[in-house]
């Protein structure tokens, strides 16, 4: 499973002494925007420069015991100061990051994030957990006189299927505190996209890939018809906000005034009444499509998904990889099983209803029987047309490709949708698996006479070669190695279980 190493951008180094062979520091290019400083990793950890502000506000948490607080409820990144007492333990460290980044105030160290996702690979309940993690932090800054200059989306990352706010340099100390200057922009980030997923059905990955910041109130109203802006689903967070913009604004005006306004209470309830859109909106959400109900659907006998199951179990408790990366997931039966063996698990699919589904269940505490609670970390991406780089210089989000790999890969009942739905030769499929694992791959073979195969190539006979098990076999022989092949009982399905060369 790749950290966030992986993710950094190979040619901004800065030599810490260039006097001599020194430590290298190296940004992470989706840090760049900071006025306040930067994100870097050094040996391994990962450590945030901050200015002077930064670095007095964050003392001033830690000092108080509410750093530790908001990190054991789950709302920040575990943060430390670098140099305090016990935090470091290396007592050099903070000399040498001094000495490769001169001109901070001081460093702070962030526990490390194992994978890195971004909100066009996320679901709709996936969304809204992250927008009210942040309303929930934000109200407890606001009972300290604090608050979030920035709500992108982007200042939120899941471990496992947990959203944390990872940016601790938002953190300020406001002018007014009724309030919010980074509202307009968690409306873009939270509220339109959910908007227009649940009722307009546009999709989180074309929303966000097309507007890095979200989406202007203009051209959300453009969505929707003049008699549907008086709704009252889409009276404060739309129709208002697109009138008050036809206006000459006058926010910069409040927020310069220099007074310190003691009443946040105005901000509070709009706050509360948000994270309870977010909620409403990801619940009518309906998680249903044409591959919910495959695992139901498909042409397993009894028998045959038990042999499956015990045979994939087998192999998890001989070979004991780390990290399992279960593409073309579904709803997560075989995510689920690696994760109730030891595995740290990332569930990939193309089908948002699908993922959805995953992520619910495992957010919610799902079982399986005989398992204990599940860590699974659901993404959805089309493995045929998987997240590119994009931002600055396609750097500051890297693509899927850059950032996910995995001791083991699970590619269960899903090359003859690449081969025939996504038209990519045996080939190809072989190259993007390599790609994604380390060492081990599962694959499920389904043949051409198999139902579900048939499923998909109605009307498109010709189109195709059919899929045999020696062609997948030459294919696949050449950068991996076999180590046993395990026959479904009752269908013409095969279990390959190979080691990349």
């Amino acid at each position: 499973m790749t950290t966030i190493n992986t993710i950094i951008s190979k040619t901004s180094r800065i030599t810490a002494n260039p006097a001599r062979v020194a430590e290298t520091i190296q940004r992470i290019p989706g840090s760049f925007r900071d006025p306040s400083g930067f994100v870097f990793t050094c040996e391994g950890r990962v450590f945030r420069a901050v200015d002077r502000e930064c670095l007095d506000i964050v003392a001033g948490l830690e000092n108080e015991g509410v750093l530790q607080k908001l990190a054991d409820n789950g709302l920040i990144v575990r943060t430390t100061i670098v140099g305090d007492s016990g935090t470091v333990s290396d007592p050099e460290m903070l000399g040498r990051l001094e000495a490769a980044a001169p001109g901070y105030a001081g460093f702070l160290e962030h526990e490390r994030i194992g994978t890195i996702t971004y909100p066009y690979e996320w679901t709709p309940s996936m969304l809204a957990d992250a927008g009210k993690l942040t309303v929930a932090l934000q109200l407890r800054l606001l009972d300290l006189g604090l608050s979030l200059k920035d709500a992108t989306a982007y200042n939120v990352q899941f471990v496992g299927n947990k959203p944390v706010f990872i940016d601790i340099a938002s953190i300020e100390r406001p002018k007014r505190l009724d309030v919010w200057i980074a509202l307009g922009q968690f409306q873009r980030m939270f509220v339109t996209p959910l908007i227009l997923c649940t009722q307009k059905g546009r999709s989180l990955r074309s929303y966000f890939l097309a507007h890095l910041d979200g989406c202007d109130v203009r051209e959300t109203r453009q969505a929707f018809g003049r008699f549907e802006l008086l709704r009252p689903g889409l009276w404060l967070d739309v129709s208002l906000p697109y009138w008050l913009s036809r206006r000459e604004s006058q926010s910069d005006n409040l927020l310069t005034t220099g007074r310190r306004d003691s009443g946040s209470g105005a901000q509070v309830l709009n706050l509360r009444r948000l994270s309870g859109k977010l909620e409403r909106l990801a619940g009518r959400y309906n998680p249903e499509s044409h591959w919910t109900d495959y695992t139901d659907a498909c042409s397993y006998s009894d028998l045959g998904d038990s042999v499956k199951i015990a045979a994939i179990t087998q192999f998890l408790r001989k070979h004991t990889p780390r990290t399992v990366l279960d593409v073309g997931c579904n709803t997560g039966v075989y995510s689920r099983l690696a994760s109730e063996h030891g595995c740290d698990v990332i569930a990939v699919d193309g089908d948002v209803a699908c993922v959805d589904r995953l992520y619910r269940d495992v957010r919610d505490g799902g079982r399986i029987a005989g398992g204990s609670r599940h860590s699974v970390l659901p993404m959805c991406v089309d493995l045929a047309n998987p997240s590119p780089g994009i931002g600055f210089r396609n750097l500051e989000r890297p693509g899927f490709l850059g950032r996910i790999q995995a001791d083991c890969v699970f590619a269960l009942a899903l090359i003859h949708h690449l081969y025939i739905r996504g038209g990519v030769p045996l080939g190809g499929i072989c190259d993007l698996f390599s790609d994604l694992t380390k060492s081990l791959l599962v694959l499920e073979f389904v043949g051409a006479d198999d139902p579900m195969y048939q499923r998909l190539i109605r009307y498109r006979e010709d189109a195709f070669e059919p899929l045999t098990l020696d062609c997948c076999r030459d294919a696949f022989l050449g950068r991996f190695e076999l180590l046993e092949t395990v026959a479904i009982p009752e269908s013409s399905r095969m279990l390959l279980f190979l080691r990349k060369r």
